[in-house]
């Protein structure tokens, strides 16, 4: 296992554009305690890969994938494998969950 994250090019997507969101809906402060907050979280998981629980919706994938809450709206979706730790998606859980096992089947 290797402390090596990489972010997918959904997760970057997604990311940028809650950020975007919440820049403009509750302003750069709050943005960037949010930035920190996402940060802070996945910079752990080198250390505790593991800490994330299983993903209940995306049991039964071809990957084992795990989420981290970081507040009461967004999940950080992500996977181990023996070179890395990839973030998969940043998931706003007001969104429909079939709409997440969807973007899991693309």
């Amino acid at each position: 296992m290797s402390g090596k994250i990489v972010w997918s090019d959904r997760a970057e997507r997604a990311y940028g554009q809650i950020i975007d969101y919440m820049a403009d809906e509750f302003g750069t402060t709050r943005a960037r305690r949010y930035t920190k907050e996402v940060y802070e979280a996945v910079n752990k998981l080198p250390e505790n890969p593991k800490m994330g629980q299983i993903e209940p919706l995306l049991e039964g994938s071809r990957y084992e994938f795990r989420r981290l809450v970081i507040d009461h709206l967004t999940k950080i979706i992500y996977r181990e494998s023996e070179e890395r730790i990839e973030i998969a998606d940043v998931w706003d859980t007001r969104k429909s969950p079939e709409e997440l096992v969807a973007r899991f089947k693309e």
